[in-house]
């Protein structure tokens, strides 16, 4: 199970709903799976369809987090006429196979639908998220 405290989902839902009609992008920082720091990326690619995080701010982040002796613990981006379930892209640029890709969308009608998946080889599993007051 993955723990993600309530003030860091409002500001990840907060980035989401900011970066409208584009895809926001960032990193979720921890130990293990629990989720202790939320890092916003800017997203290059403004379509609204797709998503690419800024290498120099990734790098910059990996480099402060391994200093800090925090791990990157999962990647986040939404899809805002989508489902929250991973596109064919998605699959196939899923790089970090222990980080978790939560995926949040925007379609919904005032409901939250977030999910969070492993992927490894290209192939999504579902995962059980726990919000943290």
């Amino acid at each position: 199970m993955w723990i993600i405290p309530r003030l860091i989902l409002n500001h990840l839902l907060d980035h989401a709903q900011r970066s409208l009609p584009a895809e926001c992008v960032g990193v979720l920082s921890g130990q293990g799976r629990t989720i202790l720091g939320w890092h916003p990326l800017t997203n290059q690619w403004q379509d609204g369809r797709r998503f690419l995080a800024d290498s120099t701010e990734l790098i910059a982040l990996l480099r402060q987090l391994r200093g800090e002796g925090r791990e990157l613990v999962a990647l986040y981006h939404s899809h805002p006429q989508a489902e929250a379930v991973p596109s064919l892209t998605d699959l196939q640029q899923a790089y970090y196979p222990e980080a978790l890709y939560l995926i949040v969308s925007l379609q919904t009608s005032g409901r939250l639908e977030m999910n969070g998946y492993l992927i490894r080889d290209g192939q999504p599993v579902l995962q059980a998220l726990t919000v943290a007051h």
